[in-house]
């Protein structure tokens, strides 16, 4: 917060420090140059270092500013879509939305949320051309964001935090509420654009709570009775607890393979035939990797997840006499989670596919076979089967 005050403040400086600015019908201009507001920052730099080492530098230096401030946008932009995928994803979670923003790709992100997050902002920019506009939405947007997590945050007594944070975060909050105040009195588009996404977003929620409720009536007492008093199943050793993963009871003596699988493939064949021709008894592996869970994500069960069954139920037929165990947990990060289950299962031996991830993928994601190998334990040997 300090340094976005002092920065802003300085380049407000700078700006008034320029000569020859007139303001024309909302707009700003300069000398020679119209319409400087929606590029401010590139004309400064021209302007502050043209007036100092020439004008062909200033050009080169404005040149540079526009290509920094448009990453630091696209930066700002990314951000905003995961926010917004977030929310959904959450929201679904707590059945205020559809089960349909709940669904995650392969990637572990939820598709249609983030179909959403991307084509709304898409959409603002097509029908909001005017800078002058968008900055409104922006301003309306965070100003009321910033004010609803601080007030709730302040009038919440489950959280403990200290009293003077609470203080200080409720006077935080009168503050930004009576600037949000301020803007959608002077801002109406601002004030009209805030008003249709809330009563849009409200009702919304709203017939999603009636069909939820609608289809909760549908179910019969029995039915609940039914679910509630199945005492739980034997244990199998061919099949994992439904929460994280499995811990057997281990012969003495005996040494295990986990096989960490994405589908069923070459990786999962050799796993298989090792352990049936080493003797071993053989774990797969299952994570589901999600950037952002809940707690109903931690205490989810492998049938709830159609891949993880999928290839559960084909590593079974294919195994036929010599039956794997199974492992499944959903976690933020899948190398941390392999290397975990090696650990607790006591494997000696841990078994990786190698990456079809091109190289931007990976670097953007990281590599997970190198996480491994660097947290992994040296008494287990990685084997990565390419």
């Amino acid at each position: 917060m300090i340094e976005v005050c002092v920065f802003t403040a300085l380049l407000g400086l700078a700006m008034h420090a320029l000569g020859g600015l007139q303001i024309a019908n909302g707009n700003v201009n300069a000398p020679g140059a119209h319409g400087v507001r929606d590029y401010m920052l590139r004309y400064m730099g021209e302007s502050f270092v043209g007036g100092a080492l020439g004008p062909a530098l200033g050009h080169v230096f404005g040149i540079v500013v526009s290509i920094v401030f448009a990453l630091l946008l696209l930066s700002a932009t990314n951000t905003a879509i995961v926010d917004l995928i977030m929310i959904q994803f959450l929201m679904a979670r707590d059945q205020e939305l559809p089960k349909i923003f709940q669904r995650l790709n392969k990637w572990g992100v939820p598709s249609a949320g983030m179909l959403l997050a991307t084509i709304v902002p898409m959409l603002l920019v097509v029908l909001v051309k005017d800078m002058a506009g968008l900055a409104d939405l922006y301003a309306v947007g965070v100003v009321g964001a910033i004010a609803t997590n601080l007030g709730a945050t302040a009038t919440d007594r489950k959280l403990t935090i200290k009293s003077w944070e609470r203080t200080l975060m409720f006077a935080t909050f009168i503050v930004m509420a009576a600037i949000e105040m301020s803007l959608l009195i002077d801002k109406p588009n601002a004030r009209y654009f805030a008003v249709t996404i809330l009563a849009v977003g409200l009702i919304l929620r709203g017939l999603v709570q009636e069909r939820r409720a609608k289809k909760e009536a549908k179910i019969a007492p029995e039915e609940l009775a039914i679910d509630v008093a199945v005492p739980p199943p034997s244990v199998k050793t061919e099949v994992a607890p439904p929460s994280a993963m499995t811990r057997p009871p281990l012969v003495p003596g005996a040494e295990s393979i986990l096989c960490a699988i994405r589908g069923t493939g070459r990786t999962l064949d050799f796993a298989l035939r090792e352990a049936r021709e080493t003797g071993r008894r053989l774990y797969l592996l299952f994570v589901r990797e999600q950037p952002f869970m809940t707690e109903q994500d931690v205490r989810r069960k492998w049938q709830e997840d159609p891949e993880a069954s999928t290839i559960f139920d084909a590593a079974k037929q294919q195994a036929a006499d010599y039956q794997p165990l199974f492992c499944y947990a959903v976690s933020p990060s899948a190398a941390e989670t392999i290397v975990d289950v090696a650990a607790t299962v006591g494997a000696s031996r841990l078994i990786l596919g190698a990456p079809k991830r091109n190289a931007l993928i990976n670097l953007l994601r990281g590599n997970v076979i190198r996480e491994v190998s660097n947290s992994l334990p040296e008494e287990i040997d990685l084997l990565v089967y390419a």
